[in-house]
């Protein structure tokens, strides 16, 4: 009876081990693993908000970033701004999604070069590690822009929209002599955002399989969960930082911003809360003329100096 007993209570925890392995490897591959965009979807999004964009026609690009290449986009700009700014997109998106972001630069006179990040698009296929990693692939890019363009790290503009946000920031520390850095609806780090995703998508049981998820995604991916941190990217910089969330948004509530505006040199930093509506990293969709407007009043406080309507 004992031996049923014992044997009984083996099983057991051999099939919650087994059902505790298997839900954390699947969230593991939520994390790391989802499926993206074709840069081909992606455009096809974005065509209303780009219908009267002012760029002209991009020239085909690829960076070297050691074990990936990354696919991108460079714009020429035809006025001499003395300028350049690197555009990240959001998670599961495109080069194509960061291209909102370029009308603000481009009548500055600002070349403009956006990638699709590893994992995406036409880029090397990758897990993705939230910024661990693609730190290192945005530190790759812009001095690929340098190198093309002849600037220096002070004429760079870094800007980034959520995932892209939150990777802007974590390359700070290793440009920290760029011109400035808009990051638009950051998360703060990778555990605070996938306990309120988990909890948002799935219910809240899922924290009791997060620390088995980000084990097996730590394996498969090559990082540390614990490092993947925008807030402690800003801590010690001075880096002018324009900081904006939307007060509605519930996919990243605006708290990630605020611990990170909290962790930031606040003489340097310019945090905005847009209460117009907008959700996720659709503030300047919604309202594009009032985001211009705060972006503009940034760089005319903390960056006078950059492109040929700032001052030059």
């Amino acid at each position: 009876m004992k031996k049923k007993a014992l044997w009984g209570g083996l099983i057991l925890i051999l099939l919650l081990l087994a059902i505790y392995g298997a839900a954390s490897a699947y969230f593991a591959n939520v994390l790391i693993g989802k499926e993206t965009q074709t840069l081909a979807e992606s455009q096809s999004r974005m065509a209303e908000t780009l219908a009267d964009s002012p760029l002209p026609p991009p020239e085909d690009v690829t960076i070297d970033a050691g074990d990936v290449t990354l696919s991108g986009w460079f714009y020429d700009n035809p006025q001499d701004g003395d300028c350049a700014v690197l555009l990240l997109h959001g998670y599961r998106s495109t080069r194509a999604g960061a291209l909102q972001y370029a009308p603000l630069f481009w009548d500055k006179g600002c070349d403009l070069l956006a990638y699709d990040a590893r994992g995406h698009g036409d880029s090397t296929d990758a897990l993705h590690t939230y910024g661990y990693h693609e730190k290192e692939d945005g530190v790759a890019a812009a001095e690929w822009l340098m190198a093309r363009t002849g600037l220096e790290q002070e004429n760079i503009g870094l800007a980034g929209v959520s995932y892209g946000a939150s990777t802007v920031l974590q390359m700070m520390p290793q440009l920290p002599d760029v011109a400035f850095v808009l990051s638009d609806s950051p998360y703060q780090d990778l555990e605070t955002i996938t306990a309120h995703q988990g909890a948002s998508q799935f219910g809240p049981w899922t924290a009791i399989f997060l620390p088995g998820g980000y084990a097996i995604a730590e394996l498969r991916a090559d990082f540390e969960v614990e490092d993947v941190s925008p807030k402690n990217g800003v801590s010690g910089s001075d880096t002018p930082i324009f900081l904006t969330h939307a007060v509605d948004d519930k996919f990243t509530p605006v708290t990630h911003s605020e611990a990170i505006y909290g962790n930031s040199n606040p003489q340097t930093t310019q945090f905005e809360i847009t209460d117009w509506g907008a959700k996720h990293a659709q503030s300047i969709i919604v309202d594009p003329d009032t985001y211009k407007l705060m972006v503009d009043e940034f760089l005319s406080v903390y960056a006078p100096e950059f492109g040929v309507s700032n001052g030059r």
